[in-house]
């Protein structure tokens, strides 16, 4: 039944982790090959992973299973990072058979409610269902597959007990076409609010345009180009909004952020109005609401629409809060904006923003283009972006290897940098390359991590050679989790503990050979030493199509430029690297 639904939702892959608790599912896809592909990376994390980018590129939730205990626990961390994100995959996990519920049975969650591992899902998920029993699939498949889709996406999840996938029911196998299909979930704003905010935008002499994580999720970036445009209005973006119009748009600015680019953070920092679509406006992005560093709001007047209204005034007070789908909201405006003013000409703010664009680009070419030993990570991405095609779909990890790609890597086209959020947690981009490979196999696919991120998913290099996903990953090696001893070097007085990998009986920096591992597991390995040496492995990487990794040598003691501030006790706030406070 849960097969023969997967199919009229055309589900091209499934993905998980067998157990004991995930058999039952399996054997119902087992004759259903040629239309479902199985795939099982080597832990159910990382298949998570995969599922999560495969939905930020294509809108589609893939099934992810696992089975019960640890399964389901390993999980977790993939299920709670699509949530903050608001991406979506349905997960599916196992229990024991409904006779042996309150037993202890074969890894059952019971000691206070009887196979009870669906309230650890429960707040990393739209909703949660334990089927009891078979007739009741036919009502919750279609209501995960529409919660999933509509409003603000995010994973749901079914616990299904073994004994269940051997019941038989005479039920139909629900139709998508009488459920999710019909409805029409992009929530336009009131008239009345829509026509406020335009005007407030016409009134304004520095006018800014937010696109946040939610542009991407409602595929409005068509839509958004258009506004900004007419109304000759800058725009930025979150780190999840990266790429909602391309680089070398001359009304784009960048991400503002504590490692955001100085356009976007000197223009936040001096607007009299944004314009906020889908932006949560998280302790990074806002340099954690210190005033002056990223925003001031007020007096910065804020206008933020949302489709989850509980982000509406969470972390800054608003001139006007519109509950709406991003792409419905543009659609009207631009429509309004269009019927009652003709294109927006020229005005003094766009020659500040020119300014700063150009103080930019005088600051980070020259370390793009640094000849340093040991390798400025900074060259890396330069050449990096250099021999990419446009269409290069980049997946990025966790730590200093995520803001440097925030600030040095450029994207030409929407939808090709991806990047974990709220949740951030570090094997998203190692394993999550391969989701991408999937929903674009067309696309070179690379993942930037860092030495700690692809130490904790290794075996991704495996499922890309089982699989004939040829991805490429790109460490920058630097003997340490470098992002978080900066924060001891810089602003605990260097007491570095738990940071760096060493030998503990000699204290030399040590890791494994990731070259030798790669190729361990069937793919390609190249140790990059030299600056001058890299854009030919990378190019030979690209060229190649065998999932190769490349062990790029940085320079551990070079920080990541600081354009705003971030701060959370014991660490104090820094001043910027580039660029200053600036309070209104």
């Amino acid at each position: 039944m849960i097969a023969e639904y997967l199919l009229k939702e055309k589900i091209p892959y499934i993905l998980g982790y067998a157990g004991h608790g995930a058999i039952g599912l399996l054997d119902g896809i087992y004759e259903r090959t040629d239309k479902i592909k199985v795939i099982w990376p080597r832990i159910e994390q990382a298949a998570g992973f995969m599922a999560d980018v495969y939905f930020r590129l294509t809108g589609v939730p893939l099934p992810v299973y696992a089975s019960t205990g640890p399964g389901p626990a390993n999980l977790t961390i993939a299920v709670a990072n699509a949530f903050y994100d608001s991406s979506a995959f349905l997960v599916i996990t196992g229990c024991p058979t409904t006779d042996q519920f309150d037993t202890g049975a074969l890894q059952e969650i019971y000691r206070f409610y009887p196979a009870d591992f669906p309230s650890v899902f429960k707040p990393i998920v739209k909703q949660s269902w334990q089927v009891h029993k078979v007739d009741q699939l036919a009502k919750y498949l279609p209501k995960a597959y529409k919660l999933m889709r509509t409003g603000r996406p995010g994973p749901c999840h079914l616990d299904i007990p073994y004994d269940i996938y051997i019941m038989r029911a005479e039920v139909t196998i629900p139709d998508p076409e009488d459920w999710s299909t019909p409805i029409d979930a992009r929530t336009p704003g009131s008239p009345e609010a829509v026509e406020k905010a335009l005007g407030i935008m016409l009134e304004a002499k520095r006018p800014l345009i937010l696109a946040g994580g939610g542009v991407m999720v409602s595929r409005a970036t068509e839509e958004l180009r258009q506004v900004a445009e007419h109304l000759n209005i800058p725009v930025y973006t979150s780190l999840m909004g990266k790429g909602a119009l391309p680089e070398d748009h001359p009304l784009y600015l960048g991400v503002t952020g504590c490692w955001g680019y100085y356009p976007a953070v000197e223009a936040t920092r001096n607007a009299d109005v944004i314009l906020a679509l889908g932006c949560r406006f998280s302790d990074l992005h806002t340099a954690s609401w210190l005033q002056g560093y990223a925003y001031n709001i007020p007096p910065t007047r804020l206008i933020q629409v949302d489709i989850d209204v509980s982000e509406i005034g969470r972390n800054y007070p608003v001139e006007l809060g519109i509950v709406a789908d991003v792409r419905a909201f543009l659609q009207q405006l631009l429509a309004l904006a269009r019927q009652k003013t003709a294109q927006r000409g020229h005005y003094p703010w766009l020659d500040e923003i020119r300014a700063y664009k150009g103080e930019w680009e005088a600051f980070i070419r020259p370390a793009m283009e640094s000849s340093a030993h040991p390798i400025d990570p900074r060259r890396v991405l330069g050449d990096m972006r250099r021999i990419a095609p446009e269409d290069t779909i980049l997946v990025v990890d966790v730590g200093n290897n995520q803001a440097w790609c925030e600030q040095y890597w450029g994207t030409p086209r929407p939808y090709t940098h991806i990047s974990p959020g709220g949740f951030a947690a570090m094997g998203f981009g190692v394993c999550g390359v391969l989701g991408a490979k999937l929903a674009r196999p067309e696309s070179p696919c690379v993942c930037v991590c860092s030495d700690g991120g692809f130490i904790m998913t290794p075996h991704a290099v495996a499922t890309a050679v089982e699989y004939d996903l040829p991805a490429v990953w790109v460490i920058l090696n630097n003997y340490s989790i470098g992002c978080i001893r900066d924060l001891q070097r810089f602003y605990l007085d260097g007491r570095e503990i738990g940071t760096s990998f060493r030998k503990v009986s000699t204290g030399e920096l040590w890791n494994p050979d990731f070259a030798k591992m790669a190729e361990a597991m069937g793919g390609q390995g190249i140790r990059v030493e030299r600056a001058a040496d890299f854009a030919e492995a990378f190019e030979h990487a690209l060229k190649s199509q065998v999932p190769t990794v490349l062990d790029v040598i940085i320079d551990r003691d070079l920080p990541v430029p600081l354009i705003a501030t971030w701060q959370m006790p014991p660490i104090p706030a820094a001043e910027p690297t580039f660029g200053k406070r600036k309070v209104r």
